[in-house]
């Protein structure tokens, strides 16, 4: 009964780094368009992984020019939608 439940959803699996995060985050960024459009992949992926250690990443770069979204971010990471 679980492996037909596991079909009918996406079996793509993420782990997230800091350079992807970044760019998502900073509409400045280079690859920010290309960040932005494999958000919806992500959103709808079976897992999606990211480490402490990247979170910390992203807070500390962010943590002088967009502090307000960098926490919003890390505090989105530690709920889920369920």
């Amino acid at each position: 009964m679980e492996r037909d439940k596991d079909k009918n959803m996406n079996g793509d699996r993420f782990f997230l780094d800091t350079a992807y995060v970044l760019a998502l985050l900073n509409p400045n960024d280079v690859y920010h368009e290309q960040a932005k459009a494999l958000l919806p992949s992500v959103r709808v992926a079976h897992e999606v992984w990211i480490t402490e250690a990247i979170l910390l990443e992203i807070g500390n770069a962010l943590a002088r020019s967009n502090r307000s979204t960098a926490v919003a971010f890390i505090n989105s990471c530690y709920t889920t939608p369920n």
